[in-house]
């Protein structure tokens, strides 16, 4: 089973944070953000990596 790194999930879930903020605005982005008790993915917890990395790949996915 392939190892997943925080990098890794910082990177995917910029990339999911850009396309939904491109297409809905940035308030989408910070809502999924606020649940986790964070602003931003500067001040999250890296234990909510996974689950903010989910919710936000589950809307992107959406826009498809």
């Amino acid at each position: 089973m392939a190892k997943i790194y925080n990098s890794d999930y910082i990177a995917s879930i910029e990339q999911s944070a850009s396309i939904i903020s491109t297409e809905f605005g940035s308030r989408v982005v910070e809502y999924v953000f606020e649940r986790y008790g964070a602003h931003g993915i500067e001040d999250l917890n890296s234990s909510y990596l996974p689950d903010v990395f989910s919710e936000l790949y589950a809307i992107e996915t959406d826009l498809r």
